[in-house]
This record gives structure tokens, sequence and C-alpha cells, in this order.
């Protein structure tokens, strides 16, 4: 049976969508093909059809939790005014909410170690999206909101993956809140 393009690529960015929350749960070496394509609600004989190979669907799935996460904290920076702009950032990317569902989380926090393994064109994606982030959190374009923007996100990302890797939960949410006061 013959679909039409429109199906096709509304069946692509749904693989795609499935895939950038099982990547984010599972890692990129955590969970098959086969495993990908049944939590999208297809059979593994589909996915040829749409992608070259897994890695092509492993950089599509990255930018979707990208898009995901800028969208998310693009809307908290809109919300605040210019000079809470980064504690909004912060409080929207460091919560329990966020720390308990790493699906729809951050890529960076979920992947950032896979990605340093995949190969060199996803790892530019990544890279750019890297710097949309930094870029978003600055603010600005001066030295100083760039370099404070780096050492943000760094320890947003670094935080909530000890957040989300300790097993005490009263250490998980002292990490959280600390981040969130100090920065």
């Amino acid at each position: 049976m013959r679909y039409s393009p429109d199906q096709k690529t509304e069946t692509h960015k749904h693989i795609v969508k499935a895939a950038s929350t099982q990547f984010r749960k599972h890692g990129v070496n955590g969970i098959g093909v086969a495993q990908l394509m049944k939590s999208a609600g297809m059979t593994h004989g589909g996915f040829y059809a749409h992608f070259e190979s897994k890695d092509a669907l492993i950089a599509e799935a990255i930018d979707a939790a990208f898009d995901q996460t800028m969208a998310f904290l693009g809307q908290a920076a809109q919300a605040a005014p210019p000079r809470q702009r980064k504690g909004a950032i912060v409080g929207a990317y460091l919560n329990k909410k966020h720390r308990d569902n790493p699906g729809s989380g951050c890529a960076i926090a979920a992947l950032g170690t896979d990605v340093s393994r995949l190969d060199a064109r996803t790892r530019r994606r990544f890279e750019a999206r890297v710097a949309s982030l930094i870029e978003l959190i600055a603010g600005g374009d001066d030295e100083a909101s760039r370099t404070d923007a780096i050492v943000t996100l760094a320890s947003m990302v670094g935080g909530l993956v000890l957040a989300r890797a300790v097993r005490s939960e009263a250490l998980s949410t002292e990490i959280v809140d600390a981040l969130q006061s100090s920065l």
C-alpha cells in the first residue's frame, strides 16, 4: 500500500518524536531500532523507508529534543522581566519535574556523554544547538554575558545529571535547590 507524501512526512515526524523520548530515557545505545519503532507503534521493517541508519535518526531525535528544550526555556525567558530572565531559565530547567522526566528533558543532560561517541556530523549539530542554548541564556552579545551563560549552562546540566544519578531523594532535591539559589 502506498502512502501520500504528507502521511510519510507525518510518520517520519512521529518516529523522530518517539525516538527523541526513548533516546533521552535509555541512551542511544540503550535501545535498538526494533524497540524504537515499537514505541512509535510501528514495525521494524518500516524504519529504512524513513532513515538511512540509526545514526541519522539519532541526529534528528537530538534536534527534536533541543527544539523542545529551547521552547520551554524560551517561554520562561520571555515571560520574565529582563533582569530576571536568567533566574527564570534556571527555575524552568532545575526542578523536580524536569529531573524526574528525562524522556522529555534536556538532550545535553540525557545524551551528552553518548554524543561524544557519535559521528562528527551529529556532534557538529549538537554543538550548534548547545551554542544556541548559550545564546538564549546569555541574552546579550558581550563576553561577560556569554561566559556567565556557559557557566550557568554547565552548572544546570551537571546539577541535573547529579540530581538524577543519586539514589537519595533528599540529596537529589538538595542539589537542585542549591543550584537554583546560587545561579
